[in-house]
């Protein structure tokens, strides 16, 4: 009786560990060309629960090629959403910021140089 109660208990436990683990990441792909990617950890900004709390998300920029002599700007971003802004905090610069009535979709300035042909204002699917 003991062992199937305890059995029953673990499974629960790691039921909701993977359902949480799963959750605590969002990815989304920027939309024309499919190529930067951004991981938000923890909650998505525009869900109605950090209006004004720094959260993280991490940016995944394309490979550049060898002959580019710039450094990649993929890495942690802390960020707060401030209005139609995200607030980027290690750079205290704002970017336009707005997420799509849906929840699929975000709209944000580009706040990484340009890798070729990408506009200012990019949007980014969720995957």
């Amino acid at each position: 009786m003991k062992t199937t109660f305890f059995s029953i208990l673990a499974g629960a436990a790691l039921l909701t560990a993977c359902t949480k683990s799963q959750s605590l990441e969002d990815r989304w792909l920027e939309k024309s060309q499919r190529k930067e990617v951004i991981v938000f950890r923890e909650a998505v900004p525009g869900a109605g629960t950090d209006v004004a709390e720094e959260r993280s998300f991490y940016f995944q920029s394309r490979q550049l090629s060898p002959e580019v002599s710039r450094a990649n700007e993929s890495g942690i971003y802390f960020y707060s959403v401030q209005g139609d802004s995200l607030l980027l905090r290690t750079r205290q610069e704002k970017f336009y910021f707005r997420m799509s009535a849906d929840g699929r979709s975000f709209t944000i300035g580009r706040f990484f140089t340009d890798p070729g042909g990408l506009g200012d204002i990019l949007v980014f699917e969720k995957q």
